[in-house]
């Protein structure tokens, strides 16, 4: 909301103590869930607003995509040759059509869009297998909350921020109730490979669960031993597994995790979320959705809507000498990206490098493992700095991840910086999010 914005630039203009608030929040973070690699996560003292009718127009974006989504999955569950075109190993191909004992596909979903305003919206990737920074935004928020500029823009704004916490809790236990009509007190397991993930956000959804009462560890899916049909790590029967382990990690480590797999494929454990979920994870997705010969189950309607919100993308073949040439040709306008990774790892954008780089990066792809996606301008807001403690206002470019449980909007996450990859890799700041109206 732009006019909340700008009415807390300039009440920062007006005050000579903001700075020091700025200190103050960031000491009192070195006590909370935002402390991540031994410091505080990157932020600076600007929130990002929007009204209700934005966030409504968010909510209709991802319904719509979602039912493309779903009817995606559908038919990779049903059609040999259409699963074809993911071209997954057979391994990951069984234990994606392994029904995980509840209706929903796609339990935990971000969509990181670029957000120009109203109706001007291009999806940048979607993120459905072991997303994170909820914890970050809302312990965020919560401090944000009570911060100094904050409760001057009080004055003449109300401000509340989503809940992406408790809400996922629910969610998770939902799913669960779903699997289980006996057992309603699951032992509960948060599942990722030891230093793979953000350990501080594991240990605050143990805390949680722990609050409802349920018994929660978290746990290395090396270390779980499948007996007679029960999963165990130790001798603590696991019911639940919260899955932040992503898909292309459990792949790489397949012959060292057998105990967990035997017991998934044969549904002696609830896994929220499924591995089905990599088939709208992995990137290619884009690329299938913008062949119209292979997604012709879909409506007009719903092709017309990939055409508007969805970078055109395609696999690249090394071997396509036409296609080779014409993405060397257009690079200022092209973005190289893997099928399947994180972290923005192996992400290469056509204006941010030399010919000759890209020539070299086309020149070392494996064959089918890269695609080419359509290069969208990176939406840029002013943003409160300090220098020397004074205030300036930079530029910086943002994404927003719209946070879905259960394939419904629950929450926003931002991000900024300076580069056109924005990631921790790339000195990203995580910027806390309020919906207001005025007073």
């Amino acid at each position: 909301m732009q006019e909340a914005t700008i009415k807390y630039q300039e009440i920062l203009k007006k005050g000579d103590d903001y700075y020091q608030d700025y200190q103050r929040l960031y000491k009192q973070l070195e006590d909370s869930y935002a402390y991540y690699n031994g410091r505080v996560i990157p932020f600076l003292y600007n929130p990002l607003f929007f009204n209700s009718t934005e966030l409504d127009n968010f909510s209709h974006l991802v319904d719509k995509l979602n039912n493309i989504l779903n009817k995606v999955v559908d038919e990779y569950l049903t059609s040999e040759e259409f699963r074809s075109y993911f071209d997954f190993s057979k391994k990951l191909e069984e234990l994606i059509l392994v029904d995980p004992g509840y209706e929903c596909n796609l339990p935990m979903e971000r969509c990181d869009i670029f957000y120009y305003g109203k109706d001007k919206i291009k999806f940048c990737e979607l993120n459905a297998d072991g997303s994170s920074g909820m914890v970050k935004t809302n312990t965020l928020e919560q401090y944000f909350l009570e911060s100094k500029a904050v409760n001057d823009l009080k004055e003449d704004y109300d401000l509340m921020y989503c809940d992406l916490l408790d809400s996922w809790i629910d969610t998770l236990l939902g799913n669960y109730n779903q699997f289980s009509v006996t057992k309603k007190d699951p032992n509960v397991a948060i599942m990722d490979f030891n230093s793979y993930g953000m350990e501080s956000e594991f240990k605050f959804f143990k805390e949680k669960l722990e609050e409802e009462g349920l018994e929660a560890k978290i746990v290395d899916p090396r270390d779980l031993t499948y007996d007679k049909g029960d999963l165990y790590i130790d001798d603590f029967k696991i019911d639940l597994i919260y899955r932040r382990a992503v898909t292309t990690d459990l792949m790489d480590h397949y012959e060292e995790i057998g105990d967990f797999i035997a017991a998934y494929k044969n549904q002696d454990v609830c896994v929220v979320g499924p591995i089905r979920s990599q088939v709208i994870h992995n990137k290619i997705i884009f690329a299938i959705l913008h062949d119209q010969d292979k997604v012709s189950f879909l409506t007009k309607e719903e092709q017309e809507f990939i055409e508007k919100y969805i970078p055109y993308t395609v696999v690249v073949d090394p071997a396509d000498e036409e296609q080779i040439e014409y993405i060397k040709q257009t690079k200022d306008q092209l973005v190289l990206k893997p099928k399947d990774s994180y972290g923005s790892e192996g992400v290469t954008i056509g204006q941010d490098v030399a010919p000759k780089e890209w020539q070299n990066k086309l020149s070392n792809l494996e064959a089918e493992k890269y695609l080419a996606q359509e290069f969208c301008l990176v939406p840029e807001i002013k943003l409160a700095t300090f220098t020397n403690q004074e205030l300036n206002f930079e530029s910086y470019k943002h994404t927003l991840g719209l946070f879905c449980y259960n394939q419904d909007l629950q929450g926003i996450y931002t991000r900024a910086g300076k580069e056109n990859v924005i990631a921790s890799a790339t000195g990203c700041v995580t910027q806390p999010n309020f919906i207001v109206s005025r007073k």
